[in-house]
């Protein structure tokens, strides 16, 4: 169950307002994988009309195959996943993709260590429930450093 501090449309309607908009040419990717159908559709509800393209995973077998067909830049990862782990996702992710962002999120924080997570090559780490301000901030900045890099 994910409680919120505001009702969705609240959420929505104050989010929005921060979010840059779509433009054309404009692509920014993100990949959410959970197995909560609740989060991934509080993910594509809160980017839908913003620059970003969501993808949304089940599982990692379908996350791996939207990184192979997608240029995915910035993901969240559920670490309690059925079959594979969010960990070792994350592991086999970095050997193909070693500059996406990947940020942790969990409802199961006392089963999995920050240092494990950041050894698997996780950038970030959230607890359920999902701070959807927060959310929206994050992936501002981790586009903001994307591009700070792709200019070096």
């Amino acid at each position: 169950m994910i409680k919120t501090i505001f009702s969705q449309n609240e959420c929505n309607t104050r989010l929005q307002d921060i979010l840059p908009k779509r433009k054309n040419g404009m692509k920014r990717e993100i990949l959410v994988v959970d197995d909560e159908e609740t989060i991934r559709y509080l993910f594509l509800n809160l980017f839908s009309e913003s620059l970003y393209d969501v993808h949304t995973a089940g599982n990692a077998p379908e996350a791996l195959q939207i990184l192979k067909n997608n240029a995915i830049q910035v993901i969240f990862l559920d670490l309690k996943l059925f079959g594979m782990n969010g960990i070792a996702l994350c592991r086999q992710i970095r050997q193909t993709t070693p500059l996406a962002i990947i940020h942790a999120i969990t409802g199961w924080a006392a089963l999995f260590d920050i240092e494990e997570c950041r050894g698997a090559g996780f950038d970030d780490y959230f607890v359920k429930p999902l701070d959807m301000d927060l959310i929206a901030l994050t992936v501002q900045e981790s586009f903001k450093k994307l591009d700070r890099w792709k200019r070096h």
